[in-house]
């Protein structure tokens, strides 16, 4: 992994907008057992301005190293930082990296991008696609527990994740949980993650990723939930990546 230092100079071009999946767009042994699912929390909203607009605060010299180091923004995301509340940070995946940049102020006062970088061992990134059904619970969950106590379903699995990142891995798929998840079930730590979602309770866009030393996982995915609906029976269309970190 790297991690370089760069210039901010906010307002930089705007990312064009294409489909997901495309160019740069808007947490062992003989093998863990799958875990279970986590506990869905609802999803906040507020008003804000997408990731384009975000995108844009970014300078051209921080994408273009972005670029060179992870290759063309097979999914990406930028939003407000949470502690710079008027500067953006941006989620890069490429082919050959995931690239995280994080609003600094350096020793001169001028406003920078930290960019930290886990570059892949070359062609390891692959992906599965994952849909969900409208209206259909989580596979097993419901049936299971309807049998009553003698059959319990898997635990979620504890990670170090904070409750509020749990909270939206448990909005998902099982299936897609558990491809998230399932790398870092063994010795190898989360290091970190992150999360955004955009849009209403009823129709969203939401990116993740979870890195460690060996494995970084990542979704990105679009989920339509009826209005008064639990969560666990949207319809979701999502894509979960995987690849190997080099070392």
């Amino acid at each position: 992994m790297s991690r370089e230092n760069l210039p901010e100079q906010s307002r930089g071009f705007p990312a064009a907008q294409r489909p997901a999946g495309g160019g740069v767009e808007r947490s062992h042994g003989g093998g863990p057992s799958l875990p279970g699912a986590h506990e869905a929390r609802t999803l906040g909203f507020v008003p804000s301005p997408d990731r384009f607009h975000w995108w844009g605060e970014l300078s051209n010299d921080v994408k273009a190293y972005v670029e060179r180091k992870v290759g063309p923004a097979v999914e990406w995301w930028s939003d407000l930082h949470e502690r710079e509340r008027d500067r953006p940070y941006a989620v890069v995946l490429g082919p050959n990296g995931l690239a995280v940049t994080t609003p600094k102020v350096n020793q001169h006062g001028q406003k920078t991008q930290t960019v930290h970088i886990d570059a892949f061992v070359p062609s390891s990134l692959k992906h599965a696609v994952v849909q969900q059904l409208p209206r259909r619970p989580r596979a097993g969950l419901r049936s299971l527990m309807s049998r009553g106590k003698r059959e319990q379903p898997p635990a979620a699995p504890q990670l170090e994740l904070t409750a509020a990142m749990r909270g939206v891995l448990g909005n998902l798929p099982l299936e897609a949980q558990q491809r998230l998840q399932t790398p870092f079930l063994g010795a190898q730590p989360i290091k970190h993650y992150r999360s955004y979602y955009y849009g209403n309770e009823e129709d969203l866009d939401m990116w993740l990723y979870l890195a460690g030393d060996r494995t970084v996982t990542f979704a990105s995915g679009h989920r339509t939930l009826p209005a008064g609906t639990d969560p666990q029976h949207a319809a979701w269309h999502l894509v979960c990546y995987q690849a190997d970190v080099a070392r």
